[in-house]
């Protein structure tokens, strides 16, 4: 539905907790869930960058996950979506 507050869904700030800034609002429930996605993921990502050699895989995954998910607000398409369409429509290697 293209009105989120019909459904009962308000418009959420963004970055409120960004010192100077002033929260964006996001009316859709979809970008809104994808965001905030982002915002979880880029959280997990300061935690984990500085726990040191042994935690930096999972650090650059939370960010690649936040890379994804404002991708899917913006219309950014990967490789990884690509390939699940390829398989999923056209079964290769069956």
């Amino acid at each position: 539905s293209n009105n989120d507050s019909a459904n009962g869904n308000s418009p959420t700030p963004l970055a409120s907790s960004v010192e100077g800034t002033e929260g964006a609002v996001i009316t859709r429930a979809r970008h809104r869930r994808h965001v905030e996605a982002a915002s979880e993921a880029l959280e997990r990502f300061e935690a984990l960058s500085g726990g040191g050699y042994m935690a930096l895989d999972l650090a650059a995954e939370e960010l690649r996950l936040a890379a994804s998910e404002l991708g899917r607000v913006t219309g950014a398409i990967d490789v990884e979506n690509i390939l699940d369409v390829l398989f999923a429509d056209f079964c290769i290697g069956k």
